[in-house]
Formats: C-alpha cells, sequence, structure tokens
C-alpha cells in the first residue's frame, strides 16, 4: 500500500478519536453542569417536559418532597442525583402526596414504583433493584 493511504487513515482515526473525546467531555460537562450548580432539572418522558428540583446532597435527599401538602404548580417533582452508582432506600414518612419514583443509571429508565402518601399506605420503604445514579420522584395526577 501506498503512504498516501496511511497519511489519509491516520487523518481518519485522529478525527475519530478527537471527536469522541470532545463528545464524552461535553456530555459529561452538561450532566455536571445540570446536576450540581442549579436548582431545577428538566427531564422529558414520553413526550413530555418536567420541572425537577435537585436534590444533590445527603440533606436534600432525606427531606425529598415530604412536607409537601398540595401539588406544586410551579414544578413537577425531584431528581436526586448521586455521585456514584447506588441502591439507595426511599420511604414515604412525611409524604402526603403520592409519588411515581423512576430508577435510572445513566440516565436510561432501569425500573419504576410507586410511593403512596404516608396516610393512604403506612410506612412503605422501596428500593431500586439494581445500583443507580438518578432517581426521579414525579408527583402523582
Amino acid at each position: 500500500m501506498n503512504s498516501k493511504f496511511y497519511q489519509i487513515l491516520i487523518v481518519i482515526l485522529f478525527t475519530y478519536v478527537c471527536g469522541v473525546a470532545i463528545y464524552t467531555t461535553w456530555g459529561l460537562f452538561q450532566i455536571n453542569l445540570r446536576g450540581k450548580n442549579n436548582e431545577w432539572f428538566y427531564y422529558t418522558m414520553n413526550d413530555k417536559l418536567y420541572k425537577l428540583k435537585v436534590a444533590n446532597n445527603e440533606t436534600a435527599y432525606a427531606k425529598g418532597l415530604s412536607g409537601i401538602t398540595k401539588r406544586p404548580d410551579n414544578f413537577d417533582g425531584m431528581i436526586f442525583i448521586f455521585k456514584e452508582k447506588r441502591i439507595m432506600s426511599f420511604w414515604n414518612q412525611g409524604l402526603s402526596l403520592d409519588l411515581d419514583i423512576l430508577w435510572l443509571d445513566d440516565f436510561k429508565i432501569v425500573g419504576n414504583d410507586t410511593l403512596p402518601a404516608f396516610s393512604k399506605a403506612g410506612l412503605k420503604i422501596i428500593t431500586p433493584k439494581q445500583p443507580v445514579n438518578y432517581a426521579i420522584e414525579i408527583f402523582k395526577n
């Protein structure tokens, strides 16, 4: 094979590697911006846009949506952002409204549950079936 072929091959491989590096870095940068620096996170599911409060620390994880007695008009739920994948437990103590829970592994939905209000069902505890790095609570209609 001639040297022109190898030059073209090297240019193609270099372009591919640079493209993958830029895409990966940009994607991680966007996730970090959404997860750590903002109070709100927007998530689209089934052609519906959800406005979610961000929980990204232990205090916010523990409080969740407990204490809210009526469905708010200005947001749809909460997203829990974990630094690493893990299995965590969600419970309904102090919860006045029913919630749908989505378990996400790198933004891919891997499970879902319903968490009923404490007054309806007593204490309920739910966990995902596998480690996840995101969980979303959405107020049920």
